[in-house]
């Protein structure tokens, strides 16, 4: 193992040699980022900062902060509010994004005069429409001194722009504003899949803009190093998946096909770019577990990197919502492959729940959700047929099932298709206690026959037939013993 990872760390190096002897113009200015800045110049922009006018703060920041942003990134203003009062369509792009003149942006900023409202949703959906034949993430950086003033729901437009396939991520940068200013603007942020910053002078101001610059110039070095690597072996990895999937996972394990572990990358984020030697690699996914307990793994299957390219690997994500007390009992949770009928992943809860209803990140593909209850070891079957889609949410309702009253002597319980002799449901009690017979489960609508396991009796004990189930209901049964 250890002579393997040698070998691989020299390859590395020579990578890295052939990139530090590459000229810097290596890579097309098609491939570099963009920044487009939207300001806000509505009337109230003439309020206090700090002892000036936040426009006169504004503007004194961005002559810093363009010039300081990397050589090779292209820029573009959009600004509201400038031209009219009462306006929500005074929006106007004054330099167009992919623009070289950052003096003549820098002299569009000094000529504004806040004047109107504030048309958020409508200057972010402008940009956008810009940027729809581009194949690089552009990014928007939003400053603002309030909330929306011309759109209802300024955040859904943002989401709906962002599931559209416009390549673009937004930052906002709050200017002074008050709490429920912070809350709108955080969650345009959000949506956008950016950062949410706080100023309330020049100097918080300049301080966030120094913050997306950094983040701005890891992209272009990422543009340089994509462009040079296709002269060496070096290709990479990309995974995504969606970002609710992020917090259940311990992290990603990347293997030869012999198994040798080539990397172990934790704190995952919705996307992680992994640089490696062209090849062919294992790719293993590991969930989180409480009480110290390993992480669980879950194959994704093999990928084929090529040198100076990136191959992505996109995953979706099943979402569990369920009714109050649903599931309760569910001591382990799996996803399995209706294809092959092996487990992908089957989660336990070692005595904390904390991992075990969390999202839960999956390839696509067709899963039967499976639930293992109390001593019980054979898993019941609580939703089948359920789709993944790659970079996507499945979200799961679980909101039908079935509880027994408690009674005397009953050692566990059956739930059986009407008429039919195989449980769906397998329910017994622990050696020492009643756990978990009269928790609530969760079932597939339908029509089914209950049985019961009574303590001294061989044969199970048909108590239920024809016993309809309905969604959003949980079935409560008396057995009157």
């Amino acid at each position: 193992m250890f002579r393997n990872i040698g070998k691989l760390a020299a390859a590395l190096l020579v990578a890295a040699a052939v990139l530090a002897m590459a000229p810097p113009a290596g890579a097309s200015p098609a491939n570099y980022p963009e920044v487009v800045f939207i300001l806000d110049a509505s009337g109230s922009m003439w309020g206090d900062a700090g002892g000036q006018k936040k426009i006169e703060a504004a503007k004194q920041v961005m002559a810093q902060a363009v010039p300081a942003l990397p050589p090779e990134v292209r820029v573009g203003l959009v600004a509201y509010g400038h031209r009219k009062k009462g306006d929500c369509a005074d929006v106007e792009t004054l330099v167009a994004a992919g623009s070289e003149d950052r003096q003549g942006l820098l002299k569009k900023v000094r000529a504004l005069s806040p004047k109107g409202k504030t048309p958020i949703a409508a200057s972010v959906k402008q940009v956008a429409e810009t940027l729809k034949s581009k194949e690089n993430e552009t990014t928007i950086i939003l400053v603002s001194d309030g909330m929306e003033t011309c759109d209802a729901d300024p955040c859904g437009v943002i989401k709906s722009l962002k599931a559209s396939g416009i390549k673009f991520v937004l930052h906002v940068v709050g200017f002074g504003v008050d709490a429920q200013g912070k809350e709108q603007l955080s969650c345009l942020a959000e949506a956008g899949g950016g950062k949410y910053f706080s100023a309330g002078d020049a100097k918080g101001l300049l301080a966030a803009l120094d913050t997306v610059k950094k983040d701005v110039a890891v992209k272009v070095e990422e543009a340089k190093t994509t462009k040079v690597a296709a002269k060496s072996r070096l290709g990479k990895l990309k995974l995504s998946l969606p970002a609710s999937a992020v917090k259940a996972l311990h992290g990603l394990k990347i293997m030869k096909p012999d198994g040798a572990v080539v990397k172990e990358a934790t704190g995952l984020a919705a996307e992680s770019l992994h640089p490696l030697l062209a090849g062919k690699y294992k790719l293993v996914l590991a969930f989180a577990n409480p009480n110290y307990k390993p992480p669980t793994d879950a194959a994704l299957g093999e990928c084929e990197i090529k040198g100076g390219e990136t191959t992505e690997v996109k995953l979706g994500v099943v979402v569990l919502n369920r009714a109050k007390g649903l599931g309760d009992a569910a001591n382990k949770i799996g996803l399995m492959d209706q294809g092959s009928e092996q487990y992908y992943v089957e989660i336990e809860a070692h005595n904390n729940d904390y991992y075990l209803w969390m999202p839960k990140a999956a390839p696509a593909g067709t899963y039967d959700l499976m639930f293992t209850y109390g001593p019980n070891k054979k898993a019941s079957l609580a939703l089948k047929g359920l789709k993944v889609e790659e970079g996507r949410e499945t979200v799961v309702t679980l909101d039908s099932g079935i509880a027994l009253k408690q009674a005397p002597g009953v050692q566990g319980w059956d739930l059986l298709p009407a008429g039919g002799k195989t449980p769906v449901l397998e329910i017994r009690r622990r050696w020492d206690n009643d756990y978990p017979l009269w928790k609530s489960f969760p079932v597939q609508p339908g029509v089914y026959d209950l049985q019961l396991h009574m303590k001294g009796m061989q044969e199970p004990l048909p108590v239920g037939q024809d016993l309809e189930i309905k969604k959003g209901q949980t079935l409560l049964f008396d057995a009157g013993l």
